[in-house]
């Protein structure tokens, strides 16, 4: 009797913890069971995708085949989204409150994003600092949130979290493993990448990039890419910084023993993740081999982010229901209750007194805006609304600019401009006057030595990936200055 009831009180207070790892590679599923007396994976997936392209398409594949293999029903969803597919940027605000920092930060964001803000999700973490708030910022296309949303609501799967590809294993082990406080975090796919820099154990810096291996080896790329984004953060923090130790994890970059050669490229430690041998909890019902560590910590990372209650980046701004919330937290929000109507009591002259402060300040913000506009824009004389009436005159500015429309979703300006850097010869006397960049297509305007140069540049240009077909659209001799001009039309 003694042991049934024991049971019965486990299956009341236990629950299930569905970590999904969703990328262009594969998928996993980790299902993390939770009670009073343990923790232990009860089933895990790993889903390799290799035809499907779209992440309409990888749902319905992956999730088909863990449904069949495992019983997610009641489980709490932790979820991530492909990293690539994201935009991130370091921002520094005077201030801490966190209500503050989301109101100003579509305006902080606008000037800087090749999208419309008011289309965007965005979340941000806080880093820890003396007078200013340094902040690191995620930011992605509402439809493509409500797009990943609806297929997986089609397998009955609502994700109370939706992260960052990476960010959670990345916080796992700022969180719960014993690493440094400075180490670089490198989450390998075969054609994509991202690295993660933790700096007095957190995460200030996120990069995401594809590896390029026209003349190089993807081993090559990625260090580059490493070296990079070391450089790109050094800068923006204005310090040295050099990792104690790289750590890996992911379905790898498809090069063997590629941790090694890391080594011998970087110079610095190179190890892989294995984060269930630094936790408690066990796997049961499955072999040990069937765990691969590389494949299946991050999907058992979004499980930890649940299980630990660890601050997440999160795109899902729809989940909340109120009676699910209540139903699991009644005694501590009673409690809770009671404690805020005291403290209420007896701070309420504290209240008003902050209350007159915050509007005097926010007077002085909005003075400070006003100040702004009119020093942008001095030709206006009604200013209503500065805000506006700034975001209006910037639309106008982006409208008569040179690019104009947005960018390719997968090819970003700067890629193409070092990869005509790296394919041009050193040898070859070439002056590029124009570049415009449009959603298809590219336009060079430049001029050179000779016809045989433009030929050879043509060739070379053909060698590019991100190029479908490079069309010389004119070349002329310019006779004032002795040069061949040229223009070169290239379709992605």
């Amino acid at each position: 009797m003694m042991k049934k009831l024991q049971n019965i009180l486990l299956n009341a207070t236990s629950k299930k913890i569905l970590g999904l790892d969703i990328r262009y590679g594969s998928v996993s599923a980790v299902l993390v069971k939770n009670n009073i007396k343990e923790n232990f994976i009860e089933a895990h997936e790993y889903v390799p995708i290799s035809d499907q392209k779209d992440i309409e398409s990888i749902i319905s594949y992956s999730l088909d085949i863990i449904t069949k293999k495992m019983d997610i029903t009641g489980s709490v969803c932790v979820a991530s989204f492909p990293s690539d597919q994201i935009s991130y940027r370091n921002i520094q605000v005077p201030f801490k409150n966190r209500k503050k920092i989301r109101q100003i930060l579509p305006f902080e964001l606008e000037t800087t994003l090749p999208f419309k803000v008011d289309d965007l999700v965005i979340d941000f973490n806080s880093l820890t600092s003396d007078d200013n708030t340094d902040l690191i910022v995620a930011a992605v296309e509402k439809a493509d949130i409500q797009l990943y949303l609806n297929k997986l609501k089609s397998f009955n799967v609502n994700p109370k979290i939706i992260t960052v590809g990476g960010s959670a294993a990345v916080l796992c082990l700022t969180e719960l493993a014993d690493t440094p406080d400075n180490f670089l975090f490198v989450d390998t796919g075969n054609e994509k990448c991202a690295v993660f820099i933790v700096r007095s154990g957190q995460v200030y810096y996120i990069r995401s990039f594809r590896l390029n291996s026209i003349d190089t080896s993807k081993i090559e790329s990625l260090c580059l890419n490493i070296k990079q984004a070391i450089s790109t953060f050094e800068e923006i923090f204005h310090l040295d910084f050099q990792p104690d130790v790289i750590i890996t994890t992911g379905n790898s970059i498809g090069e063997t023993g590629f941790e090694r050669k890391m080594e011998s490229i970087l110079g610095i430690s190179v190890k892989q993740t294995n984060l269930v041998a630094g936790t408690s909890v066990q796997i049961k019902n499955h072999p040990g081999n069937s765990w691969k560590p590389e494949r299946m910590d991050n999907a058992f990372a979004l499980s930890l982010v649940e299980l630990k209650g660890l601050n997440s980046l999160n795109f899902n701004k729809n989940y909340f229901s109120l009676k699910k919330y209540w139903e699991e937290n009644k005694n501590a929000l009673i409690i809770t209750g009671f404690l805020a109507g005291v403290v209420l009591a007896t701070s309420f002259s504290n209240v008003i007194v902050n209350t007159y402060l915050m509007n005097k300040r926010l007077s002085r913000i909005e003075h400070k805006i006003t100040d702004l506009f009119k020093t942008t824009f001095p030709d206006v004389k009604n200013v209503v609304d500065p805000l506006h009436q700034m975001r209006v005159g910037i639309q106008k500015a982006q409208k008569s600019s040179l690019f104009q429309g947005e960018t390719h979703r997968d090819i970003r300006a700067i890629d193409i401009l070092y990869e005509i850097s790296k394919l041009i010869p050193e040898e070859i006397d070439v002056e590029v006057t124009k570049f415009v960049f449009g959603f298809e297509d590219l336009m060079i305007v430049g001029n050179t030595d000779t016809f045989n140069s433009v030929n050879k540049i043509k060739s070379k240009l053909e060698q590019a990936n991100f190029f479908k077909k490079v069309i010389i659209g004119s070349a002329n001799i310019d006779k004032a200055e002795n040069r061949v001009r040229f223009k070169l039309q290239i379709k992605l």
